[in-house]
């Protein structure tokens, strides 16, 4: 049995992958209690801008803001005091453009959790071979623990990471580094477009803090109760002996 500070519910980011603020408004509505926190991402965030993550806030509900933020230091800086200002919990920025950046990253956002993403989990090793990565980094978990260095190095407050390589990144990181990881499938789930992907169990089982989830819930008949059956996998995989993050 695990002791922690997260309920089930807590650990799971709901996917606002959907077309308008007024489709995310119906989503929070419903799902708010059945999950800890919404990730509002790119596609989103380009449609309906500021206001749909001040609609999540004005709900009562925390946000992930997803924005993989990618370019040269300084306009990664000002989009990072820019976003910030809107309140989320997390925000995340590629770990890339960590190079160059003032140290430590966090005071460009105080009050919110910067998240760097190593290697998005549609990536394989395949695909890592086609960005041109020397041979030595082919491999997505020494990718994803270098990029990890990087993060913490940079002020970082965690990173964002598939399943496959939350456990690594937790033996190096510590138990107070925010591990988030996509790709997660409930057990009999589609894989859809990921290539690297974990059932809820097995990624908080490797180190994951928090788990983001998307079309499991929002493509099922009863979006609550897709919701809560994964709370109940994740609180039976915890009965059972699994030892989870914090």
């Amino acid at each position: 049995m695990i002791m922690t500070t997260l309920t089930p519910e807590k650990r799971i980011i709901y996917a606002l992958d959907v077309p308008d603020l007024e489709t995310a408004r119906l989503h929070v509505k419903e799902l708010a209690g059945a999950v800890g926190m919404f990730k509002v991402g790119l596609e989103l965030f380009r449609r309906e801008g500021p206001p749909v993550v001040r609609m999540v806030r004005e709900m009562g509900q925390e946000v992930f803001l997803d924005l993989k933020l990618h370019d040269i230091p300084a306009t990664v800086a000002a989009a990072l005091r820019s976003v910030a200002a809107l309140g989320p919990r997390l925000i995340t920025v590629h770990a890339d453009a960590l190079i160059g950046m003032h140290r430590p990253v966090s005071r460009l956002a105080p009050g919110v959790d910067i998240l760097a993403v190593t290697a998005l989990t549609s990536l394989g090793p395949d695909s890592l071979a086609d960005l041109g990565l020397k041979k030595s980094l082919l491999d997505p978990e020494r990718l994803v623990a270098r990029r990890a260095r990087m993060a913490r190095e940079a002020g970082c407050a965690g990173v964002v990471c598939s399943g496959n390589e939350a456990r690594r990144v937790r033996m190096e990181s510590g138990p107070d580094f925010i591990i988030v990881t996509p790709g997660i499938r409930p057990a009999g789930a589609a894989v859809g477009d990921q290539s690297r992907v974990a059932t809820p169990v097995a990624a908080l089982a490797a180190g994951a803090d928090y788990l983001v989830i998307g079309r499991p819930i929002r493509d099922a008949p009863d979006r609550v109760a897709a919701a809560r059956a994964i709370a109940t996998e994740i609180l039976e995989g915890a009965g059972g002996g699994v030892t989870m993050g914090k």
